[in-house]
């Protein structure tokens, strides 16, 4: 069924593709219209083509622009309630206790992004347990962060950082920063496009915005397939590409927007983890691989070509 044409309207309205019933993850139903919405978030076209399913999730790529999102979409609560379990008992719990990979992936990120912070302070959106607040204080930067999971928001805190919690949407700052991070994140969004206008309001004239997310068109989303670790229903929402994600910032206000491969530090025993969480079968060969590795080397973060990329841009008009 890959590369079918769908009307998104018509699949919303009649719950069905060429006859067959959409069969959607458990968690995904009932889903509300918004979360249902059958218009491209980044372009507003209603024409898709079904890619694959995945865990009983369906994504499609919108022939207008070529964004990758979930058919239908989770709602609001469902993705709020699955973010806080999985931090509790799941992927990212894993994430929030590999100390030695979150210290060696906020140092990699603050190494490649010195030369472009501007000075003032700095607020990281989805920052987690912290780990990028440590590395900007010890650089004697003024950080604060926002985060969803009250799970990663109680642990950030406890390490005495500024972190405020709850949704972009209802967040007010206090001030302006001069940097406005936001690694791994803008994929899990309903709406990313309102995401990075909120964004632009929150940053100085001359502040810099930076993420960092997936490519869809990476070598490895291309080697993979549907087994890209990537795809990942449902907490990827949507699926971004150099040109999909350099639409949706010049169409929020945002200029100079520069687009680059990245590179994330993962240990050996990350990887395994991770993939027990998301690929089973992949795991359990990964597992007697490394199996043979000494600890030393299966312990050490080594940097991998993951198929992410980093993004910057600047406000328009600055």
């Amino acid at each position: 069924m890959s590369g079918q044409m769908i009307h998104l309207s018509a699949a919303r309205r009649e719950g069905t593709l060429r006859g067959r019933a959409m069969q959607p993850h458990p968690m995904s139903a009932p889903a509300s219209p918004a979360a249902r919405a059958a218009v491209c978030t980044l372009c507003g076209g209603g024409e898709a083509v079904r890619l694959f399913v995945k865990v009983g999730w369906t994504f499609v790529r919108c022939t207008g622009c070529g964004l990758v999102a979930l058919r239908p979409a989770p709602t609001a609560a469902q993705l709020a309630a699955h973010h806080e379990a999985s931090y509790r008992a799941g992927r990212y719990a894993v994430f929030a206790a590999a100390e030695t990979v979150r210290t060696a992936v906020a140092q990699y990120r603050l190494a490649n992004l010195r030369s472009l912070a501007p000075t003032g302070p700095w607020l990281d959106v989805g920052c987690s347990t912290g780990a990028l607040l440590a590395e900007l204080a010890h650089d004697g930067i003024a950080a604060e962060g926002l985060e969803l999971s009250a799970a990663a928001v109680a642990q950030a805190r406890a390490r005495g950082f500024v972190v405020h919690e709850g949704t972009v949407e209802r967040f007010v700052p206090s001030r302006r920063y001069a940097v406005v991070s936001a690694f791994d994140l803008i994929e899990h969004l309903l709406d990313p496009a309102a995401f990075a206008r909120h964004v632009r309001g929150w940053l100085l004239p001359a502040g810099v915005f930076v993420l960092t997310l997936p490519n869809a068109t990476s070598v490895m989303a291309r080697l993979m397939g549907r087994r890209w670790y990537y795809h990942a229903p449902p907490d990827h929402v949507h699926g971004f590409t150099p040109e999909t994600i350099r639409r949706l910032l010049e169409t929020t206000g945002w200029a100079a927007v520069t687009v680059r491969a990245a590179r994330k530090p993962l240990t050996a025993d990350y990887v395994v983890e991770q993939l027990a969480h998301s690929n089973p079968a992949l795991a359990r060969i990964a597992r007697g691989t490394t199996a043979i590795v000494p600890r030393r080397w299966r312990a050490r973060p080594w940097s991998l070509p993951l198929g992410e990329m980093l993004v910057t841009a600047r406000p328009a008009g600055s």
